[in-house]
């Protein structure tokens, strides 16, 4: 699968020599998994896997479970203890973009 310009080179700057491991985990993850072919999951996947392709694999199997689970985790943020929750990026939007005022 060819990802997004701006995914691709979150991958490779994020996973550095390891770059093309993380592409093939996402490619097999996805071509298994049709619904996870969504560039906003894509982001939140890579977001929160931050370089670690033992990370990408876990939030890739969150991700298949339920894809709110990635969405909810990268894009929020907990603003007190009585779970109320604030959006402070949108993946819909490239990672450059994303960050929300």
């Amino acid at each position: 699968m060819t990802f997004k310009e701006d995914i691709q080179q979150r991958i490779k700057l994020d996973f550095k020599d390891l770059a093309s491991n993380a592409n093939e985990l996402l490619s097999k993850a996805i071509s298994e998994t049709d619904y996870l072919k969504n560039d906003r999951v894509i982001r939140c996947i890579v977001f929160l896997a931050k370089g670690d392709l033992n990370k990408l694999e876990k939030y890739l199997r969150t991700a298949i479970i339920d894809t709110r689970d990635v969405m909810f985790l990268a894009e929020y943020e907990e603003k007190d203890k009585e779970f109320k929750a604030k959006r402070i990026r949108n993946f819909n939007k490239t990672f450059d973009k994303c960050q929300l005022n």
